[in-house]
């Protein structure tokens, strides 16, 4: 049997597979966090930053696609700093692009 890991998301609780993401777990829960270069067949990136979220008592965002989930966390998906840092990411990316 496969160590599990205890986190929150959005204030629920959630248990996964130790060595499992922060996406996974929300997907877990139904919980959509956007993408654009995470596809599960393919290793992690992490490039592109869309899928950012909030890490209580972390200074930064962190990629929910390249964080493993770990015991105890707490992560928000849908703060007005997340949305701001997702738009501020989708803007950057197609200010490079037609």
């Amino acid at each position: 049997m496969a160590e599990k890991v205890n986190l929150k998301i959005d204030g629920i609780d959630v248990s996964i597979d130790k060595g499992l993401t922060v996406l996974d777990a929300a997907r877990k829960l139904g919980i959509h966090i956007p993408t654009l270069c995470y596809h599960e067949d393919l290793c992690v990136a992490g490039n592109c930053r869309v899928c950012m979220v909030d890490r209580e008592g972390a200074d930064n965002l962190i990629p929910s696609c390249a964080t493993p989930a770990e015991e105890g966390m707490e992560i928000y998906t849908n703060t007005l700093k997340v949305r701001r840092a997702r738009r501020y990411i989708v803007d950057l990316l197609l200010t490079e692009h037609r």
